[in-house]
């Protein structure tokens, strides 16, 4: 005891735990205070602790949470304690909160602990607005603050298309993205809450090499259930399959799960002019066309010439090649030419030989070994 009263550290130590006089009607409502204290010093030392796995960046962060959750020792106890203990920090807040209104702490003598107790509610509860993910926030320009739906799966029917609510992996949307250049293409589904977006592609058998390699690659990212595409039968072919079964042609399917959180890319990609939805090409695609990305639209819509390589990006408008020309010269420093196809009207890219020797050397690392003779000479 005279250690504790006349060392100066443990003097002061002493003062506050053991001779700090309290009320006689103090109970045990009075230490939400202290628990509120211990939650942020767990919070603090769990996010440090966090932070040195962490990646904060659009490649990384999706692979450095599996990370934790997987490979670091306890890394998914840490991460779990951090998540909770943040959750039972607003619940204590409240119950703070609420205890001090029932016992009057807001009155003289206590007036100005109150005072500052309020500010640093505010200030915990101000938001900015959402930047996450890249795209989210001109999704949210479609809400006023009060509109912007709950993630939380309180409707029971949307719960697994709710949870998915990112980060992303830029592999993945960079896969998608391009695909939407070419066959890919997206379903909007009407929610109760908020709607969401799943989105498919369709290859023939002939391509089941590619297709399976994409669903592979997805799945392992998380972006579709199963690991393989199902084989289903051309709606054309149905009415000859009862005349000649060897007639009918099959196709595989691959369908991603249902996200909220990237309807941004629905609403960049389609618009409606005069009740007929039309596909366009955002003006922000080219952070998504990177090498794995323009690999696979290459495997898409690419045909191999002589001269060059063609891509069949024929359902955009002359205006929307433009920009994406004008993308491929800024990223990779190549100059391809619109040029109409034989049989229709329609317009395709062209990328000459010169150029596409760049091209070849980017995008060869990630080409199916089935579908690499459109790289060839």
């Amino acid at each position: 005891m005279r250690n504790l009263k006349y060392t100066s550290l443990l003097k002061n130590v002493n003062s506050y735990l053991i001779d700090s006089p309290q009320p006689s009607n103090i109970s045990y409502y009075w230490n939400f205070g202290s628990l509120l204290g211990v939650c942020l010093t767990i919070q603090i030392i769990s996010g440090v602790t966090l932070a040195m796995h962490y990646n904060p960046s659009v490649l990384g962060a999706f692979d450095s949470v599996e990370h934790i959750m997987r490979d670091v020792n306890y890394g998914w106890l840490i991460r779990y304690l951090h998540s909770n203990t943040a959750s039972a920090f607003f619940f204590l807040v409240y119950l703070h909160i609420g205890r001090g209104l029932y016992y009057g702490s807001y009155r003289a003598p206590r007036t100005l602990v109150w005072t500052i107790g309020t500010i640093i509610l505010i200030l915990m509860m101000a938001s900015k607005k959402i930047k996450w993910p890249n795209r989210l926030v001109d999704y949210q320009v479609k809400y006023t603050n009060s509109e912007i739906p709950s993630i939380l799966p309180f409707n029971k029917g949307r719960t697994r298309a709710i949870r998915r609510i990112g980060p992303h992996n830029i592999d993945a949307l960079s896969i998608i993205i391009c695909g939407m250049l070419g066959d890919w293409w997206g379903n909007k589904i009407k929610g109760q809450q908020i709607d969401s977006v799943r989105f498919c592609i369709e290859q023939g058998v002939k391509n089941s090499a590619y297709i399976h390699h994409i669903n592979i690659l997805l799945y392992n990212l998380g972006y579709c259930s199963t690991v393989t595409p199902k084989l289903i039968v051309k709606s054309e072919a149905k009415t000859d399959l009862r005349l000649d079964p060897t007639s009918t042609r099959f196709n595989y399917r691959l369908t991603t799960h249902s996200f909220t959180s990237l309807l941004w890319i629905y609403n960049s990609f389609y618009s409606e002019v005069n009740g007929i939805i039309k596909k366009k090409i955002p003006n922000w695609i080219g952070e998504y066309i990177t090498p794995i990305g323009l690999a696979h639209l290459i495997m898409l819509v690419g045909h191999r010439t002589s001269h060059g390589i063609c891509l069949a990006i024929s359902d955009f408008s002359y205006e929307d090649l433009v920009l994406l020309i004008r993308i491929f010269n800024q990223l990779y420093g190549i100059s391809p030419s619109i040029r109409a196809t034989k049989n229709s009207s329609k317009q395709t890219i062209f990328i000459e030989k010169k150029d596409f020797v760049i091209i070849k050397n980017i995008v060869k690392p990630y080409i199916v070994p089935e579908l690499e003779y459109k790289i060839r000479k």
